[in-house]
Order: C-alpha cells, then sequence, then structure tokens
C-alpha cells in the first residue's frame, strides 16, 4: 500500500471517529495522514476541527489558515476559523472569517448569528442588531439569537435566560469566576446580602438553600446560622466548584423553579444573590418559593433596578448587558400576590462596572403565615 493510500486509510478512519466523538484518536489518525501525505485540504481541516474539538485552540489556527490557502471557497474551514480566532479573543479577525462566509453563502445563519456576536462585543450595536435580524429570518427558531437581539434593543425578552446561555457561560466562567468577579470586579452582593439580613430574621435557621449558588460564595458565611445548607446551580462547573468547599450539606444541579417544585423540603431561608439577573418574568418563581417555605421563612434576594416600561404589559426588561432589570414596583406586587410581606429593601454597590460602582437593590421579605 503506497503513502497516498495509508493516508486516505487513516483520514476515513479519522472521520469515523470524529462521528463517534471521539476525538482524540481522531487526532492522531489525522496527524499521521498528513504526515504521509502533507498539505493535503481536507485533512488540514479537520486536524484543525479535532484541535478545536480538543480545546486546543491556538494549535487549531494553522491547520486550517493553510487548509483555507488551498480551498479558499470552504465554508466549513471558515466558520471553524472564526469559532477558533473568536474563543483566542481576535475578534476583528474572527469577523473577518464570518464575512468570508457570507460573501459566498449569504443564507449561512451561523455566520450571521456569530458576527452579530462580535459585532455586540465589539461595540458596534446597530450592525449586531441588524445582523441578527438577519439570522433570525433564516434560522426563525434560534432562541438564544431572539434573547440577544432583546438585550441590543432594551426589550422585556423572552421569560428567562435560555438555559443553554446560563449554563455555558458559567461552566466557561467557573474556573475563573471568584478571580475575576471577586477581585477584579470587587463583587459584594453575597457578602452584603447577607451581613445586612434584618434584625428580627432568626439567628440561627433550621434549612438554608442557596439559589444558584455558583462557586459557593453564600456557602461560608452562612454556614455557621444554618442547621442544614443546600445549594443548587444549573452550571455543573459551578456546582463542582461549590462541592469542593466542603460547607454545603446537600448540592444538586438543577434549574431554580423546577428544583422548588420538585423539592420536598420547606425552607427556613432562601438566599438568592444575583439569580434574578437571569430571570424575566418572576411569577412562577415566586410562587414556587412561597410553597415551600415555613411560615415566617425569609427571601433574601439582589436585583437590578429600572423605571416601569410605558408601552406594555411585560415588567422585566432585558439589557444589553443579557441581564434583567426589574420595577421595584414590579418586584413588590409580586412578592405580596404570592404571600411575602415586603419587609425591607436598600440600593448599595453590588460591583463594579467600567471601573464604577454599580448600585444593585437588596430585598428582604418573609412569608406571611397565612399565605396558602
Amino acid at each position: 500500500m503506497s503513502d497516498l493510500d495509508r493516508a486516505r486509510s487513516l483520514f476515513s478512519q479519522g472521520v469515523e471517529l470524529c462521528e463517534a466523538g471521539q476525538w482524540a484518536a481522531a487526532h492522531v489518525c489525522f496527524e499521521q495522514a498528513l504526515t504521509l501525505a502533507p498539505g493535503r485540504p481536507s485533512v488540514l481541516l479537520n486536524l484543525g476541527i479535532a484541535r478545536m474539538q480538543l480545546g486546543r485552540w491556538d494549535e487549531a489556527v494553522q491547520p486550517l489558515q493553510q487548509s483555507l490557502a488551498a480551498q479558499a471557497d470552504s465554508i466549513d474551514g471558515w466558520l471553524a476559523l472564526g469559532m477558533v480566532l473568536n474563543r483566542l479573543g481576535r475578534l476583528e479577525d474572527a469577523l473577518g472569517a464570518y464575512r468570508q462566509v457570507l460573501e459566498r453563502e449569504p443564507g449561512q445563519a451561523l455566520a450571521w448569528g456569530e458576527s452579530a456576536g462580535l459585532l455586540r462585543e465589539l461595540q458596534q450595536p446597530q450592525e449586531a442588531i441588524a445582523h441578527y435580524e438577519r439570522a433570525l429570518a433564516l434560522w426563525p427558531e434560534h432562541e438564544l439569537y431572539r434573547y440577544y437581539l432583546s438585550a441590543l434593543r432594551s426589550e422585556p425578552g423572552p421569560q428567562q435566560a435560555p438555559r443553554e446561555y446560563v449554563m455555558k457561560l458559567f461552566d466557561q466562567y467557573a474556573d475563573d469566576f471568584e478571580a475575576h468577579l471577586v477581585d477584579a470586579l470587587q463583587y459584594r452582593g453575597h457578602r452584603h446580602l447577607i451581613e445586612h439580613l434584618p434584625a428580627q430574621a432568626p439567628a440561627r435557621f433550621e434549612r438554608v438553600l442557596d439559589l444558584g449558588c455558583g462557586t459557593g460564595l453564600c456557602g461560608p458565611l452562612i454556614r455557621a446560622r444554618a442547621g442544614t445548607l443546600w445549594g443548587i446551580d444549573l452550571a455543573p462547573g459551578m456546582v463542582d466548584k461549590s462541592r469542593a468547599l466542603g460547607v454545603y450539606d446537600h448540592l444538586e444541579q438543577a434549574e431554580a423553579t423546577e428544583f422548588l417544585l420538585q423539592c420536598e423540603q420547606r425552607w427556613d431561608l432562601v438566599l438568592a444573590a444575583d439569580v434574578l439577573i437571569y430571570v424575566g418574568a418572576l411569577e412562577s418563581l415566586f410562587e414556587a418559593l412561597s410553597a415551600k417555605m415555613q411560615p415566617g421563612g425569609w427571601l433574601a434576594f439582589t436585583a437590578e433596578c429600572c423605571e416601569a416600561l410605558p408601552d406594555g404589559p411585560a415588567q422585566q426588561r432585558l439589557l444589553p448587558s443579557l441581564r434583567y432589570a426589574h420595577p421595584l414596583g414590579y418586584l413588590q406586587a409580586t412578592a405580596e400576590r404570592y404571600g411575602w410581606v415586603w419587609r425591607s429593601h436598600h440600593e448599595a454597590a453590588l460591583r463594579l462596572h467600567e471601573g464604577q460602582p454599580m448600585p444593585a437593590l437588596y430585598a428582604y421579605v418573609q412569608r406571611s403565615a397565612g399565605a396558602g
């Protein structure tokens, strides 16, 4: 068998391994095939994609570029290069790659959507809006594109942030979460929320739930006042970080409202630090919380506030930051509707935003003893 035949056999084997999700083994096949048949565009393309799937982003650039030098009309090649360059923070170069796609295939929805995201990060909101509109015209069921477009327009947006977005965001963020949020952005929401629990709240709570626990910032601060401490978070990577602390009695990976509807426990205190910013319409969450609280139980939460929208029933507003803001009146009315007594609230800094303290609402409500 000639070197070329062996290269073809290795390439075919690598493709089969890719289809089976065995990227490391596929990568070996492609490297061996390239040694036997240097410069083959198809092998270079698949080698670059395998490296991308393995998280070897820097190493993926060269084979993708070499492949495109030989096959400049490869849509898959430009798409892959755009994804890699974006991940490496080379936003302008990534945008250029997606433009190469759209020059060749104007109906490519993914390229419109991904380029829209880059334009949003590059502070070109009007161009980003136009690109998201084109993407949605081609792919109307794409939930994330609709979410991003609503944020750019500061519209009410969907009832909550798409699960895919939240999970991906915080799984990618898990390793650097505390260093970035607490150290770089001087986040203090967790500490301030707990330190300012009202004086009439009990000194010790039998069952405490840390809703959206993240890496466990609230856990060590409330541990001494909790008989049993639970934490839940949508992102598995965050749950793993919380588990490593060893301060929680129970941890689960779950969506907040779904967890509350299914759990059998009744809580004396629920903490929700930076949770409502990913929930638009709050009715289902407040109803589920109320149903699973002990009479007189406490809910402490943070929120970003905005003025009520003048032109529609929706009360949430999806900000360009991809976080929801809520009018104070809506927060108070929703709490009261579902059996909560609004005990107190105040405004204080949450973290830095563009070098300046960003204010947030800190609210404390108590489940009415007569709530159904």
